[in-house]
Parts: structure tokens; C-alpha cells; sequence
């Protein structure tokens, strides 16, 4: 009987052990320089990951099909990255389905850039999707020569470098800087923690969409965990291939216990495949004692964004 104890003691350490170093994602950050002036809209993260989406897409195929139908969907960096379907893991429908990255645009809302004027954003890719990381640089480099910009005011860009970083371990290295370098700086399963106090502020960097019942809502911090609990589990099914470390209806349970101190919220809208969409902008105050789970999610959160439309940038928020 002790035996057993031990032998059962000792594989569930040894399964919390190999979880602990699971690769969740790469964080790149991609920096440059303006060759001539240009023009971009004050919110950037649609024209970022158009502009990714569609020179990966011309790298990747050269095709004009329905990538939905496609038999290389799942070896295809585009496929894979902006059209990924289920795995047959946990969904079986094909739109919406959770993807593998976000952008994280630029804050400011700077319009016009001059010649050597630097620009940078970040994207986030999780999981398995990191092995199409050079198609992705590639991708970059190719809208670096066509450039960004709005109607006749577009300009080239020379992408300085690339770096790779840890927001939790703040450890960081170049990827790229004309040619590749090696470098082994991921966020692993082990580094999802944040320090939280029993009074903490969710602050958005960027407008954020929850809705239920197809209607806008001001969060609770339960609907908060709800909708990360949901991305946080897609992600670790589809892309890492790792059950959820999590009991669902107790982390929610122990959601309850947080309260609202106040929101300071507003709206604004953003037009999207011709429809005008109201998202919410500012900040959210809760009080309540995190357990671990909880401290884990809004981790994750900072990295993977909430809400509808997150892989474009929107539902970006840190935890101060």
C-alpha cells in the first residue's frame, strides 16, 4: 500500500513537473523604421494583421481555394495560423474558432510618421504554431518592402530587428536582426503567475468586446474568468495538446467571491466587414482574495487577450 502511495505520489509530481515546462507561446516584438512618410489610422491592429495575414498568405499559397476545403490546411502557415479549424478535439465548427496568435498594436494613436520615425508591435503565438516562426518573419519582411499605410500615403519600412521575450521572467534575446540567431526564451505553463493584491484593477490597453445574448456587457470578474476560461482551454486543446489544469465550475465558483469596486468604463465604435461594432475602453476595480487558478488566468489573459476579436488586438489588458 505505501508503495502505491509513493508510486502514485510520485507520477502525479513527475506529470506537474513536465506541465510546468510545456512551451505556451512565443512573444515577438518587431521593430522599425519608416523610410518616408506615412499615414496609418489611429487604431492599428486591423491594418497589422491584414497586412501579416495576406503576405503570409501569398508565401504560403499561391492558390486561389477555400481554405476551409483545403487537404493542406493543417501543414499550411496561413491555413494553420488564420483559418485553423478544430482538431476534432473539443468543437467541430470551422468559423470562429479560436487561432493560435494575437497582435498587440501599438498604443499610441500617432497618425502620420515621418521618414526614420520607429513604429514596433508585437504578436503573440501559441502552442504548436511556432513551428511556421520563419514563414511568419518572412511574411514581415515581405510588408516591410510593400509598407503600411492608408491610400496614397504608404511607405516602406526597414525591420530593424526582431527580439522574443518574457513578460513574466523579463528575459528577452534577438531573434533576427537580418539573419536568424538561436534563441530558447519562451512563456512556459511554469511562468504564468502574476502578483495580485486583494484589491487589483483590470486596465484595458485596448477596447474590449463581451457579449451575451448578442448584447454588449459590463463584466463581473465571474463573467471575466467565464470568457478566460473558454479561450484559456481552446488554446491548451487545440494548440498545446494538454488537458485543462482546471476545475471549470470551481475556479468560477471561487469567482463569485470577487466583487466590483467600481468600473470606469466608456464606449466607442469600430466598423467592422461593414458593420459598426461598440466595444468598452478603461478600467475595471475588483476586491477579492485570488487562489492560484484564478492568478493563472489573468495571467494568461495579458498574454492572449478576451473578448471578441482578440487575435486583431482588441481585449488587451494588464492587472495593476
Amino acid at each position: 500500500m505505501l508503495v502505491e502511495k509513493f508510486s502514485e505520489w510520485h507520477w502525479n509530481n513527475a506529470r506537474v513537473d513536465r506541465m510546468a515546462m510545456v512551451k505556451v507561446c512565443r512573444y515577438y516584438t518587431f521593430e522599425f523604421e519608416f523610410k518616408n512618410r506615412a499615414k496609418l489610422p489611429k487604431w492599428k491592429g486591423n491594418l497589422i494583421r491584414g497586412s501579416i495575414g495576406y503576405h503570409l498568405r501569398m508565401l504560403s499559397c499561391q492558390k486561389s481555394k477555400d481554405c476551409n476545403k483545403c487537404e493542406q490546411l493543417f501543414d499550411c502557415p496561413f491555413g494553420y495560423i488564420f483559418k485553423a479549424k478544430s482538431k476534432g478535439l473539443i468543437l467541430k465548427k470551422i468559423e470562429g474558432f479560436t487561432k493560435p496568435y494575437v497582435v498587440k498594436p501599438p498604443l499610441e494613436e500617432k497618425e502620420t510618421y515621418e521618414a526614420r520615425d520607429t513604429f514596433s508591435f508585437s504578436l503573440v503565438i501559441f502552442g504548436d504554431a511556432v513551428k511556421f516562426e520563419e514563414k511568419i518573419i518572412e511574411a514581415v519582411l515581405s510588408l516591410s518592402k510593400a509598407g503600411l499605410g492608408v491610400k496614397r500615403f504608404r511607405s516602406p519600412l526597414k525591420l530593424k530587428r526582431v527580439v522574443v521575450e518574457n513578460p513574466f521572467t523579463e528575459k528577452s534575446k534577438v531573434l533576427f536582426d537580418g539573419s536568424f540567431h538561436d534563441s530558447n526564451v519562451f512563456v512556459r505553463d511554469s511562468h504564468l503567475k502574476i502578483d495580485v493584491g486583494d484589491t487589483f484593477v483590470v486596465s484595458f490597453l485596448t477596447p474590449f468586446r463581451l457579449v451575451r445574448n448578442r448584447l454588449l456587457i459590463e463584466p463581473t470578474f465571474k463573467d471575466l474568468t467565464a470568457f478566460l476560461l473558454r479561450r484559456y482551454s481552446a488554446i491548451r486543446y487545440q494548440y498545446l495538446g494538454s488537458d485543462l489544469d482546471m476545475d471549470v465550475y470551481k475556479v468560477l465558483e471561487r469567482s463569485e467571491k470577487v466583487d466590483t469596486v467600481f468600473t470606469n468604463l466608456k464606449r466607442r465604435s469600430f466598423t467592422y466587414k461593414n458593420e459598426e461594432k461598440e466595444f468598452l475602453y478603461g478600467e475595471i476595480a475588483f476586491k477579492g482574495k485570488l487562489n492560484s487558478k484564478l492568478r493563472k488566468l489573468l495571467a494568461f489573459g495579458t498574454l492572449a487577450h478576451v473578448g471578441k476579436l482578440a487575435t486583431f488586438g482588441f481585449g488587451w489588458f494588464k492587472v495593476v
